[in-house]
C-alpha cells in the first residue's frame, strides 16, 4: 500500500468506510433477527462493496480480499441462492472484525497483514451457490421392553373340587349298635328291667377267657370278637351282633328257643349279683358305644364265665 496518493482523497475514504463500517455492524446484529429480510441483505451488501471499491483504489488489497469475500456471500443471500444460518453468521462476524482491524492500521498510516487463510476460505466456501448439506439427525428408536407375559393356567373343576372336598370319617357307621338299642335287645330277651346293662360290665375290668363252641360251628365266637378287636372302631355293627348270636345258640336258634330261656335264666341270676356291684358306676342316659371288653364281660354275665 502506499500513502503518497492525494491526502484528499484517504481522507474521503476513512471518512466514508469508517461510516459504512459502523453502519455494518448495526445491520449484522438486526440480521440475525430477521434472517429474510432482503432490503438488508441487498443494504449489506452494498456496504462490503462500497468499501471493497474505495480500497482497490487505494490499492489496499488485503483488505480488499476479506470484503471481496463477505461481498459474495451477500450476493447469493440477497438472490436466495443460500440462506443465512448461525456458521455463516459467525464467519460474516469475524470477517467484519478483520475489516475494522485493517482500517484502523490505515488510519495510522500503518501497512497491513493477510487476513486468516482460514477466514478466506470460509467466505470463499459459503460464497458457492446452494446450502451446505445439513447432516440429518441421527433418530434413536427407543426400545420398548416387551411386556411380561401373563400365563393363564385353566384348572380343571374336577381338580378344584377334589382339594376343596376332605374325607369324612366317622367314628360310627349305620351298621353300629347303640346302648340303647342294645338294652332294648337284653329286655327282650330276658324281660323288661331283668337283663345286666352294659354299664354294669364295665365296671369289672378283666381278662375274658376264649369263648368256644360246639364241635359242629365252623367259625368260634372268640374269633367274630377278635375281628371286632381288630377293627378301626371299638363299636359292635348289628351284623357281627347277628353273628354272634348264631354262634351263640346256633342258626336260626336265637332268643326264642327253649335254649335261649334257660340261658337267659341262668344269665339273669348272674347280672343281678353283677348288677348289685357296679350299680354305683351306672350312668343314667349315656350314649356311648359298648367296647370289646364291654361286649366280652357281658357274654360271661349272660352264659357264665367261660361258658359263653
Amino acid at each position: 500500500m502506499s500513502f503518497d496518493l492525494d491526502e484528499d482523497i484517504l481522507q474521503d475514504f476513512l471518512i466514508e468506510a469508517g461510516e459504512i463500517l459502523e453502519l455494518l455492524s448495526e445491520q449484522l446484529v438486526e440480521l440475525e433477527r430477521s434472517p429474510e429480510n432482503s432490503e438488508l441483505l441487498n443494504a449489506i451488501f452494498r456496504g462490503f462493496h462500497t468499501v471493497k471499491g474505495g480500497a482497490g483504489f487505494l490499492s489496499l488489497t488485503e483488505l480488499v480480499d476479506v470484503c471481496h469475500g463477505a461481498e459474495n456471500v451477500f450476493d447469493l443471500l440477497r438472490t436466495g441462492k443460500r440462506h443465512v444460518t448461525s456458521e455463516l453468521m459467525d464467519v460474516i462476524l469475524q470477517a467484519l472484525d478483520t475489516i475494522n482491524v485493517m482500517f484502523a492500521l490505515v488510519q495510522d498510516r500503518e501497512p497491513l497483514e493477510q487476513a486468516d487463510p482460514s477466514l478466506l476460505a470460509a467466505l470463499h466456501r459459503f460464497s458457492q451457490p446452494g446450502d451446505d448439506p445439513v447432516a440429518e439427525p441421527i433418530v434413536v428408536t427407543p426400545v420398548v421392553e416387551p411386556e411380561p407375559e401373563i400365563v393363564v393356567v385353566d384348572v380343571p373343576a374336577s381338580a378344584s373340587s377334589h382339594q376343596d372336598e376332605q374325607p369324612v370319617t366317622s367314628g360310627s357307621s349305620v351298621d353300629d349298635i347303640t346302648q340303647d338299642e342294645f338294652e332294648r335287645l337284653l329286655d327282650e330277651l330276658h324281660g323288661v328291667g331283668k337283663g345286666p346293662s352294659v354299664n354294669e360290665g364295665a365296671s369289672a375290668t378283666q381278662s375274658s377267657a376264649p369263648v368256644s363252641n360246639s364241635a359242629s360251628t365252623s367259625t368260634e365266637p372268640s374269633d367274630v370278637v377278635r375281628l371286632h378287636i381288630e377293627s378301626d372302631s371299638n363299636d359292635i355293627t348289628d351284623d357281627e351282633f347277628e353273628r354272634l348270636l348264631d354262634e351263640l345258640h346256633g342258626s336260626g336258634k336265637g332268643p326264642s328257643s327253649h335254649e335261649d330261656n334257660v340261658a337267659g335264666t341262668e344269665s339273669s341270676i348272674v347280672a343281678d349279683s353283677a348288677n348289685e356291684q357296679t350299680a354305683a358306676e351306672v350312668t343314667s342316659g349315656d350314649e356311648e358305644l359298648m367296647s370289646d371288653d364291654e361286649f366280652e364281660r357281658l357274654l360271661d354275665q349272660l352264659h357264665g364265665i367261660g361258658k359263653g
